[in-house]
């Protein structure tokens, strides 16, 4: 039987089987991570040896020194993964909303590559919400590639957190600054039918039904090389 969650909970859109699914494929690629970061150590390791054993050889140094700088990258990575909690079963909790976006910005700083250049900005201050962790971010990831994905060359992406009008509601930002965004990129974010990739579509379908489910708007607007999209969450705390 195909039972889904109660309208008002934050996985709504999966299904039971769905959400088992996903923690599976958690639990492999955690065990993948696991073996692929003992190989990259062999490999610094390794690298490291060649490099002591050639140091007068200036060509090998610097093969040596690209192949360390890009495993480690590649280890930060996989250590990141491991370090990642298991996904949640879709109760509701606090959730602050500066240290999940906080989490996810050290994990973008490797994925995004490096031609992307990302801005993570936080406050100080426990910005907190309720909600399901891992569907927020799940929000904040749909978006912020959405954004990453309509200019690779040059760009510039900035992740912000912070308290909106009134300190009723907790809004999280992601503004893509680029020369030659594609016109369109606010309405498509708002109607994601309208998307021609089934991937981007059903990653933005799927935060707007997050956004939906912790009660949240999603809004965006574009100017010639800027666009921003801005999910305004109830605060917990309003102060």
């Amino acid at each position: 039987m195909n039972r889904r969650a109660a309208p008002d909970s934050p996985a709504a859109f999966l299904s039971v089987e769905e959400i088992a699914r996903l923690a599976v494929l958690w639990r492999l690629a955690a065990g993948a991570a696991h073996s692929l970061n003992n190989a990259l150590t062999a490999i610094l390791g390794e690298a490291s040896f060649l490099s002591d054993d050639h140091k007068d050889d200036p060509q090998v140094v610097e093969g040596c020194d690209a192949i360390i700088a890009e495993v480690d990258r590649c280890a930060r990575l996989t250590r990141a993964v491991l370090a990642r909690r298991h996904p949640a079963q879709g109760r509701s909790a606090e959730v602050d909303l500066v240290r999940l976006v906080g989490d996810l910005g050290r994990m973008l700083h490797e994925t995004l590559g490096r031609r992307i250049e990302l801005d993570v900005a936080l406050p100080d201050d426990l910005l907190l919400v309720a909600g399901d962790a891992e569907a927020l971010e799940l929000l904040c990831l749909a978006l912020v590639h959405f954004a990453s994905d309509l200019q690779q060359d040059g760009a510039r992406l900035r992740v912000g957190v912070g308290r909106g009008p009134g300190n009723a509601e907790i809004s999280l930002s992601v503004a893509v600054h680029a020369v030659g965004l594609p016109q369109g990129a606010a309405r498509r974010v708002l109607e994601p039918g309208t998307i021609a990739s089934p991937l981007e579509r059903v990653a933005l379908e799927a935060a707007r039904r997050v956004a939906a489910a912790h009660g949240a708007r999603i809004t965006s607007s574009e100017a010639p090389g800027r666009l921003e999209v801005r999910v305004s969450l109830p605060a917990l705390d309003p102060s």
